[in-house]
């Protein structure tokens, strides 16, 4: 059985293998019988104890999930349990993600472009600023469809190259709700053992999936070629159309 616990920044898994907290800089890998105790601390926090006194705590997404993940875990720690929880707790530090960060510049960039440009159409060309707000909502949703189309298309087309097939299991739900999440999260084992996770919409409590043994955290579950390219399709072109209009709208001031 599993679990996962979304928090703000912060999200708790448990599994056989111990709790797993991953934050944006850090990984803290907690054997079961490393914990002394769980706890909820309050309403939308589970405060993990361990052995050496050692705490750690999680804000949960709701008081629900928070109370589901404690009325989980409790009945899966063992009768024995290790003293020196320091000897086998891991906590590992994750390099900066320089990508993420230069995306978020760049979107507060153009984020800032906008607002200016939005002021000088309000100013020059009163009622038409109209346009500018509410174009962006079909500009921005374009460009999104036809990115996710596209990059789909990249990742099919990377595993069928060399991807390789393995089977996944069923882990548990993730969702705002932790308990009743619309997405199955799904686990899976690579050719040198590692093990990663899978989070889509299947329902199933096995399916195939395809990883990419360059960077194994690129996967896809197996489809329906002939739904794959529709799906892309209508991604990439319905992007395009509403990416159009949403141009026109924003920008037609400037032709």
């Amino acid at each position: 059985m599993s679990q996962i616990l979304n928090g703000r920044g912060v999200s708790a898994r448990f599994d056989s293998d111990g709790v797993h907290i991953t934050r944006s800089d850090r990984q803290v890998d907690i054997p079961l019988s490393a914990i002394q105790d769980v706890r909820a601390a309050q309403a939308r926090s589970v405060e993990i104890l361990l052995t050496d006194g050692t705490a750690h705590r999680v804000e949960g997404g709701n008081p629900t999930a928070t109370a589901a993940f404690v009325a989980a875990l409790v009945p899966l720690l063992p009768a024995e349990r290790e003293p020196d929880a320091g000897a086998v707790v891991t906590d590992t530090q994750s390099s900066r993600d320089w990508g993420l960060y230069a995306i978020m510049t760049l979107g507060t960039v153009l984020a800032l472009a906008y607002l200016a440009y939005a002021g000088w159409v309000a100013f020059t060309h009163g009622s038409r600023v109209l346009g500018v707000v509410l174009g962006i909502l079909p500009l921005l949703g374009g460009v999104a469809m036809v990115g996710s189309g596209l990059a789909e298309t990249v990742r099919r087309a990377v595993l069928s190259r060399r991807g390789i097939t393995v089977l996944a299991e069923a882990v548990g739900k993730d969702g705002k709700d932790g308990k009743d999440g619309k997405e199955t999260v799904y686990g899976y084992t690579d050719a040198d053992g590692g093990t990663h996770r899978y989070t889509c919409k299947r329902t199933l409590q096995r399916i195939q999936l395809a990883y990419d043994p360059a960077r194994r955290v690129r996967a896809a579950h197996a489809d329906w070629l002939p739904f794959v390219v529709g799906r892309v399709f209508v991604k990439v072109v319905g992007g395009a159309f509403w990416g159009v209009v949403g141009a026109v709208m924003v920008f037609g001031v400037l032709w």
